[in-house]
């Protein structure tokens, strides 16, 4: 916050014209102006809550938080009965990152006045944040039924909904919300997002595009865009590239082109500093299969930071914790702090993980965070002239690869690393035995499976006319209206629809793996495959059938289907692909065979390494293996490790340079300009 010149208040100055001096200064935007005023009350009267509840709004406004909640906690400490005080500390709170802090004080400002009809939308948003998923309905409800028609606790509710796959309530009521205010860009994303999730790419494109005609710097309709462009399968490398880089472009922070990193320590005996960025330091894919790559790093060599956007508490976090050197968690302040915060720590490496989902944050990398960073486990370029690498492999990014990326690729041995979860079941028989028809199967999202997908599936199912199909993706099959539109799209293609088999269930791991027990042959969408899935499908020894594309998503089925050695389950054509799934479902012996070896070559495969994982009762997949120093049971090095040893002067000549990697503009697009 500022400070103004002192406005000296005369002796027996009327406080409450004071008071309303520094309101209409604060409504009219001079905050300036009315922090003075407040500080001015401050002194004459220290525990005037009124004067210390404008200084708090100012500071939130300001960008304070965590000095507005301190502030508005005086407050609260002296009228504990002031239900508005309690609303505005709940407020600053959730803006600083101390969601659980900020729950508490608006159930406070609800007991306190139960008619607080933005406590409610508020609580409600803020256990939506934390997870309470039934908790946050509750409190939506309590929001409706103060206002029943109000959009904007309608879209929160259809927001909940769409988290807990009731995905036609939750359309239903994010468009009622429309329908009933000023349409605003927020509620567009959330309506984007639940026609996405229930499988409508198209309807969700246009939502999100008309949030960012309206908002060019909505986040979330960018972020959620780039996604589903994705699953659009006719759109030409150069529109996907182009939408990546119109954000890229308006992101991108001049002033990062000025920073240097001249004062950093040259000596080779010093550990070099990696910072990884996300929100996913928990029981999540990406989580899970980071974990072992930093369990692994030699902890006299590397420095390691974690900067977690969340703060889940699960046993993979915990571990994620216990080998961090530093743990620091940047909920509540903006992406150029964290940058800053990031160059004061001395990070050598930034690695920014997933930077397209959930809460990650790739563009704090547009402040220029470190001397060299790296996207990882992203799904396509960043679009950012600051990130100098995106990592892969040799399979996923051939070297006449045609997908268009702002930087540099560095490939990997094997980009994928899996851990292999302890309660893993046995792979069972093959269902066709006991079923006497084969069941192909798909459990990836629904927005996955476009038209193009569906239409060759049927294809299959009518080549094959004992054969069935059962989907399933969490819970989303359980939504009435999601069953009647699949059971209509089967229709439409001259398919029976007791051939169609939607499963439901939020199952744990345990239980989700077990699920696989009951289909023949995996399907893997196209253009943006499946990773988890296909990795769950081989270790039940289920074959993937897949499709080899032109870009990163679009060749990861495939890819692992090769580094197992199963690569003659992927086609390198629509025919090709039919022709396999119809010739594995008509081949009994060759189903059996594959059901019990390729759970087998999935485990002894450079995808998985022997070390295991703290907790663990099977060895998970690690970058750099568990043999002690960081080192790979087959002798190979871990990306960091490697890299260090192999391309330590280059990357120091990086840290010594007068000026950093990617500072120049990037006109075009690179292909094949890659390290190996």
């Amino acid at each position: 916050m500022g400070r103004m010149d002192s406005i000296e208040l005369p002796p027996g100055a009327n406080t409450a014209a004071s008071l309303d001096a520094a309101a209409g200064h604060f409504d009219a935007g001079r905050l300036d102006a009315a922090e003075s005023h407040c500080r001015e009350i401050l002194k004459q009267d220290p525990r005037n809550s009124e004067a210390l509840k404008y200084l708090g709004l100012i500071a939130t406004k300001t960008g304070h938080a965590a000095a507005a909640a301190k502030i508005l906690a005086r407050a609260v400490s002296i009228d504990g009965a002031n239900a508005e005080f309690l609303f505005h500390l709940a407020n600053a709170q959730f803006a600083g990152g101390a969601a659980r802090q900020a729950a508490a004080a608006y159930r406070r400002a609800i007991q306190v006045s139960p008619a607080v009809f933005a406590a409610h939308v508020n609580l409600a948003n803020t256990l939506l944040h934390l997870g309470d998923l039934a908790a946050a309905e509750a409190a939506a409800n309590q929001a409706l039924a103060l206002q029943p028609a109000n959009p904007e606790a309608l879209s929160n509710l259809g927001l909940i909904l769409t988290r807990t796959f009731r995905l036609t309530p939750a359309i239903d009521n994010l468009t009622r919300a429309l329908g009933r205010a000023r349409v605003k860009p927020q509620a567009l994303t959330n309506l984007g997002a639940a026609l996405q999730a229930s499988g409508d790419n198209g309807g969700a494109i246009d939502c999100f595009r008309q949030a960012l005609d309206m908002h060019p710097d909505c986040h979330l309709a960018e972020r959620n865009l780039l996604i589903a462009m994705l699953n659009q399968p006719d759109l030409t490398g150069a529109e996907r590239f182009a939408a990546y880089q119109r954000p890229g472009a308006r992101h991108r922070k001049p002033a990062a082109s000025r920073v240097r990193f001249g004062n950093r320590k040259r000596s080779e005996e010093r550990r070099l500093k990696i910072g990884y960025v996300s929100s996913d330091f928990h029981d999540h894919p990406v989580g899970r299969n980071l974990l072992p790559l930093i369990l692994n790093h030699d902890p006299a060599e590397f420095e390691i930071f974690l900067y977690a956007e969340e703060e889940p508490h699960d046993a993979v976090s915990s571990a994620f914790r216990a080998r961090a050197d530093h743990w620091f968690s940047p909920a509540g302040i903006g992406d150029s702090q964290l940058a800053a915060r990031m160059r004061r720590d001395g990070i050598d490496v930034g690695v920014f993980l997933a930077g397209g989902f959930n809460r990650n944050r790739p563009r704090v990398a547009a402040y220029r965070t470190a001397p060299v960073q790296i996207s990882f486990h992203d799904a396509a370029t960043s679009g950012l002239a600051e990130m100098d690498y995106w990592l892969t492999d040799p399979l996923l990014h051939p070297e006449d690869t045609a997908e268009l990326f702002t930087e540099q690729l560095y490939r990997l041995p094997e980009f994928y690393q899996f851990t292999l979860p302890g309660e893993a079941p046995e792979p069972a028989p093959p269902p066709f035995a006991r079923n006497g028809f084969v069941t192909f199967g798909c459990f990836n999202k629904p927005e996955k499976i476009n038209d193009r997908v569906f239409a060759l599936w049927a294809e299959i199912l009518h080549r094959t006319p004992a054969a069935r199909l059962a989907l399933k993706y969490r819970n989303i099959y359980a939504d009435a209206g999601i069953r009647g539109r699949w059971h209509r799209r089967f229709g439409a293609a001259g398919l029976e629809p007791d051939r169609l088999q939607l499963l439901s269930g939020d199952d744990g791991l345990a239980e989700h793996l077990g699920v696989y027990g009951g289909i023949d042959i995996a399907l893997d969408p196209f253009p943006y495959n499946g990773a988890t899935t296909t990795f769950e499908a081989l270790l039940a020894g289920v074959p993937v059938v897949a499709l080899w594309g032109g870009t990163f998503v679009s060749r990861v089925a495939a890819t692992l289907l090769s580094q197992i050695g199963a690569g003659d389950l992927a086609a390198c054509s629509h025919q090709a692909y039919l022709e396999i799934a119809c010739s594995l479902a008509g081949d009994a012996a060759r189903l059996t065979k594959m059901r019990r070896r390729l759970g087998a070559q999935l485990r002894a495969s450079n995808l998985c390494a022997p070390a295991p994982m703290p907790g663990m009762s099977k060895p998970p997949t690690v970058i750099c293996g568990g043999n002690g120093a960081g080192r790979r049971a087959d002798g190979r090095r871990s990306f960091f490790e490697w890299r260090k040893r192999r391309d330590f002067h280059k990357l120091r000549s990086k840290l010594r340079a007068r000026k950093y990697p990617g500072n120049k503009p990037i006109q075009g697009a690179h292909r094949a300009k890659c390290l190996n």
